[in-house]
């Protein structure tokens, strides 16, 4: 998912835009799909923790950046910076870039990091442009060449990930202890359910996922995502490893 910068450019009102205060990486940082020579990296930068509200599909005409009678959005991209370095304190930086973002796409960032060694521990983080207003700290990994020799690669493997049905403390037990290089997800990394009982009943501990109805719409799944990030464990996971996933049935609505 992406933005047709040439686009966003011409709906840019710069007198609009939000200032490095107004916004918070509300989803803590990521990183995927790693490469011999490169790793996704992805955060979340907005002036809303709420998931844009917009089910709008690509047909007809509506108002730049229409969101809902109750959305209050910008009509200026956010411009985000990102760095990958050797080191935790970006003494060594190997790779970095600018990428823009905006209420089309939730205010998400995904970016591919490249010029990377194979095999190696990288740290990086994102900050709003020009400013020091930066994410949490994350680190990577990228995997070894296709005909190199390595003697252990550690792995931690997930699926079926029901947020009601308790803790995550399994995700983030590998990273306390520092124990695999990559995380494979093998789908179910949320669920579409209530959670009030229907599939697992999270009232008794806390976890009652939102919307707190069997999710449908784009809106639906936003918020869905958002409750799942709001784990520590997760977002602990996350940050420390990259991660190789694919999808299973319950990432998407079940007629």
């Amino acid at each position: 998912m992406g933005i047709a910068l040439h686009k966003v450019n011409r709906r840019n009102t710069p007198d609009k835009r939000f200032q490095p205060s107004d916004l918070n990486f509300t989803h803590g940082v990521a990183s995927g799909d790693p490469y011999s020579d490169s790793v996704i990296l992805w955060t979340r930068i907005s002036p809303q923790y709420d998931s844009v509200d917009d089910n709008s599909v690509v047909s007809g005409d509506v108002p730049l950046y229409y969101h809902g009678p109750d959305q209050t959005v910008s009509t200026a991209p956010i411009c985000v910076e990102f760095k990958v370095s050797l080191t935790s304190d970006f003494a060594d930086i190997v790779s970095s870039g600018r990428a823009y973002t905006s209420s089309d796409v939730d205010y998400t960032v995904k970016v591919e990091a490249t010029g990377l060694e194979a095999f190696t521990r990288y740290y990086y983080r994102f900050n709003v442009c020009d400013s020091n207003n930066t994410s949490p700290l994350g680190r990577t990994k990228t995997v070894p060449n296709v005909n190199d020799h390595v003697s252990q690669v550690n792995v931690a493997v997930y699926s079926c990930a029901n947020y009601p049905f308790g803790f995550f403390n399994a995700y983030g037990n590998p990273a306390r202890k520092d124990s695999v290089d990559y995380v494979i997800h093998l789908g179910d990394y949320i669920y579409e359910y209530k959670g009030d009982g229907d599939y697992g009943n999270g009232h008794p501990i806390g976890r009652v996922p939102k919307p707190e109805r069997v999710i449908h719409s784009l809106y639906d799944f936003r918020e869905r995502h958002a409750t799942y990030r709001s784990d520590l464990d997760l977002l602990l996971s996350h940050a420390a490893f990259p991660w190789i996933a694919t999808w299973d049935d319950h990432e998407v609505w079940l007629t």
